[in-house]
């Protein structure tokens, strides 16, 4: 068979779920022993697509052509059966068997009629795909020993074992070292001299660039265009990734705030939920921003912050004094808020009143002259809180599972905000609410740094950032890859180095 052979083809792949067109009317084309790129915004289909190929969901309209004739996948068994397997982001190993017995589970090799493992040769064969691939793992130690980029390349190993043909890479390197990342590429281009073809996900522009041979763009669950990578720019991907202007309306005039009182100073700061440590600066009454991808170290960052996770390395300043939190609680008496990023299932008790979770990090406000609760105290508390965050329904009595997505969010930010506090750390503040609740959420930002308060928000909405922010700092890989005024960051730039294209 010819190299540059079509090995798979896709033709108006339609997919919704409910109401939602995940795919509308993809088509995609796959040469064998290429590794291709698939690229595009969250949201974008990416998913969608690999879990159709992969026999997870079914097309609503389309055709699937492997090897130039017409397939159905029923399921991911058969995907496999017709040579195709998926290394996701989320590992399939089981830590308490060995590498070997990973490497070839469910396809055991197996001695008389009751299917007797011959473990003997399970470990010789193991061996040799690990030496074949230059992979210094022992093949006999359990795999909950392995670090986790050693499990994502045991995850590929075991994809090789049932001799796939095609290879789908789902941001493989997210947890690995550059040593590891190193030996996943070198695994890669093996694979391509013996003519195994992979796609290739990622976000991060950099790694395209060094292995991928072409590169496909979705964008709202419709193909943008395919290139060669080795004809294309960064910009120009980027700019087909965005195909859209980003609204640059602002709730306010973005500021300079570098001669205000600093609010909050880190200083190669890094707890165990980060990947490196980070430096930065916040001014009393700035709105700063930090953007990424998913996988940038946006919510760890925050969470950190806050006092969330232990074995804290460099140095935390609030208001010029060095702080060190042990956990969350400690936060309060340094006027630290947090919003977390899943309000569901971090910040309220969803069967509990809307009073109940006003009041709930501040019940010393609502105690009698015998310090217990004073029922009167907890119902003014909320009420007032809710006035001020225009609550409807306004009724406090209710339970907050009752609200929508954009109410409830406000009964987070006012159960904070009854402590008055001066640092307010905002993750994903506006995720999964409608463009009138995210309006009023803005301006009410804008309202409390206007009272010089300090607001850090951490977002992957460009155009949130780019309406309110004063600078905004971008994540990649746990690395602040750059920091730019608001007044003079676009949508691409922002883009480029979350993407690591700065480097690509």
């Amino acid at each position: 068979m010819q190299e540059n052979e079509c090995i798979l083809r896709l033709e108006g792949v339609r997919k919704s779920f409910g109401g939602v067109q995940a795919l509308k009317g993809v088509g995609f084309e796959l040469k064998r022993g290429e590794i291709h790129a698939l690229l595009g915004e969250n949201g974008a289909g990416k998913s969608t697509l690999i879990k159709i190929l992969t026999g997870v969901h079914k097309p609503d309209e389309g055709n699937i052509l492997l090897k130039g004739k017409p397939v159905t996948i029923a399921d991911p068994i058969d995907a496999r059966k017709k040579g195709i397997a998926a290394i996701y982001q989320e590992l399939s190993l089981i830590d308490s068997l060995t590498v070997a017995e990973n490497i070839f589970l469910g396809n055991e090799p197996t001695a008389t009629p009751i299917g007797y493992c011959k473990r003997r040769q399970l470990y010789a064969d193991s061996d040799a795909f690990l030496q074949r691939f230059g992979i210094q793992i022992d093949s006999r130690a359990l795999v909950g020993s392995l670090g986790l980029g050693q499990k994502r390349i045991i995850e590929i190993v075991k994809a090789l074992a049932i001799n796939a043909e095609i290879l789908l890479l789902d941001e493989p390197t997210t947890g690995m070292s550059r040593a590891e990342i190193d030996t996943l590429f070198q695994i890669m281009a093996s694979l391509k001299e013996k003519n195994v073809t992979m796609i290739y996900i990622s976000h991060y522009l950099d790694e395209v660039f060094r292995c991928c041979d072409r590169s496909t763009v979705l964008r709202d669950g419709m193909n943008v265009d395919s290139f060669e990578m080795d004809r294309v720019t960064v910009a120009e991907l980027v700019r087909a990734m965005i195909g859209r202007s980003v609204s640059s309306e602002r709730y306010r005039p973005a500021g300079d705030f570098s001669a205000a009182p600093v609010a909050m100073e880190a200083k190669n700061f890094r707890t165990q939920a980060m990947r490196r440590p980070v430096s930065f600066q916040a001014h009393r009454g700035e709105i700063l921003g930090f953007t990424g991808i998913v996988g940038a170290g946006k919510s760890e960052l925050a969470g950190s912050l806050f006092g969330a996770y232990a074995g804290v390395e460099g140095e935390l300043r609030i208001e010029d004094r060095p702080v060190r939190f042990r956990s969350p609680y400690d936060t309060r008496a340094y006027g630290l808020a947090l919003i977390p990023e899943d309000r569901k299932s971090q910040g309220l008790l969803l069967e509990q009143t809307i009073a109940d979770n006003i009041v709930l990090p501040h019940l010393e406000q609502t105690e009698n002259r015998f310090k217990l609760l004073d029922g009167k105290k907890k119902r003014a508390i909320a009420q007032r809180m809710g006035e001020t965050m225009k609550l409807h329904p306004m009724d406090v009595s209710m339970a907050a599972g009752n609200l929508s997505g954009g109410n409830q969010q406000k009964v987070v930010l006012g159960k904070w905000l009854t402590g008055d506090p001066q640092i307010i750390l905002m993750d994903e503040p506006t995720r999964g609410i409608d463009i009138g609740a995210k309006a009023e959420i803005y301006r009410f930002i804008t309202q409390l740094a206007q009272r010089d308060k300090t607001i850090i928000i951490f977002s992957s909405e460009l155009e949130e950032l780019l309406s309110i922010c004063d600078r905004i700092l971008v994540l990649c890989k746990g690395d602040i890859a750059g920091e730019m005024p608001a007044a003079e960051a676009t949508a691409e730039r922002l883009l480029t180095l979350a993407l690591g294209g700065a480097n690509a």
